[in-house]
């Protein structure tokens, strides 16, 4: 999916996320944006993460990531997390 109309300053809040997942080699790509909800649902990319089971954890990440994105995307009222540890720890190891 295009985000095309994505929040204003989405970029902005992404590239703060991205400040406390790059140490870990996690990325974070957005797949999804509700207006009418204000929920952005993103992805959680582990494939350069030499400890994937050392990111953050997910209840704590999603909250740190809306945190991070409405200080620069405050119509992002939601966060929903897809992160492939909680549907199979092993798709994360390599």
């Amino acid at each position: 999916m295009t985000l095309s109309s994505s929040p204003t300053g989405l970029d902005q809040g992404l590239d703060a996320v991205r400040v406390f997942l790059g140490p870990d080699g996690a990325d974070v790509t957005p797949t999804e944006w509700d207006a009418g909800s204000g929920r952005l649902a993103l992805r959680l990319e582990l494939a350069g993460a030499e400890c994937p089971e050392c990111v953050i954890p997910q209840p704590m990440l999603g909250e740190l990531m809306l945190g991070a994105i409405q200080e620069h995307a405050p119509e992002v009222q939601a966060v929903d997390l897809d992160d492939p540890r909680e549907s199979d720890p092993t798709a994360a190891a390599h």
